[in-house]
């Protein structure tokens, strides 16, 4: 051991600040109101019901409509956070890769081609949670899809259901996923 190693020179606070860029809870919550203000600047709603119906809202703009997706994804993703505090990681790692993605495609490395699936839904989201089951339910069909793309919408809506109650998660029966994926148009 070599007691004459020098010592580095951090103070608590570049510490503290160190370990605050660490917190994807602050992290999300600091982007999701940086979006949060760019439709406040444009004298639209902030509240969550309304940023829901901005998602696909071919009226507004391209910026406002990437801010309210912004804002629902944090939503999505602060909500896992509190039911799976252990998910902090994933999150983390998540926005370390996305961060890297945006290099990349401004780069012209990568082509992401994404696509909100709010499209496939025709009926109007009346809340949050409505519209976070409904993307969790088409997500799983759209999967499970790409897992067995010869099976029909019926198998693949009750396959979803075993799933989504299989990990404990309440609503999602059978006829309540017939319900929120009336109209869903498989690719």
């Amino acid at each position: 051991m070599n007691f004459n190693e020098p010592k580095l020179n951090i103070s608590l606070t570049q510490i503290q600040e160190a370990v605050e860029d660490l917190d994807p809870k602050k992290n999300l919550k600091n982007i999701a109101a940086s979006a949060a203000e760019i439709l406040a600047e444009s004298q639209l709603s902030t509240k969550w019901d309304d940023v829901i119906k901005m998602l696909d809202n071919e009226d507004i703009s391209e910026r406002l409509r990437l801010a309210s997706h912004i804002i629902f994804r944090a939503k999505i993703l602060l909500d896992e956070i509190e039911r799976n505090p252990m998910s902090k990681t994933v999150v983390y790692n998540t926005m370390l890769m996305m961060d890297a993605l945006e290099v990349s495609n401004l780069k012209g490395y990568i082509q992401n081609d994404t696509h909100l699936e709010f499209k496939n839904i025709n009926s109007e989201t009346i809340s949050l949670e409505s519209a976070l089951k409904k993307e969790k339910v088409i997500s799983l069909i759209k999967e499970l899809q790409n897992n067995h793309p010869k099976k029909g919408i019926t198998w693949l809506r009750r396959e979803a259901s075993k799933v989504l109650t299989a990990e404990g998660l309440k609503g999602f029966s059978y006829r309540q996923i017939m319900r929120d994926t009336k109209g869903l148009k498989l690719d």
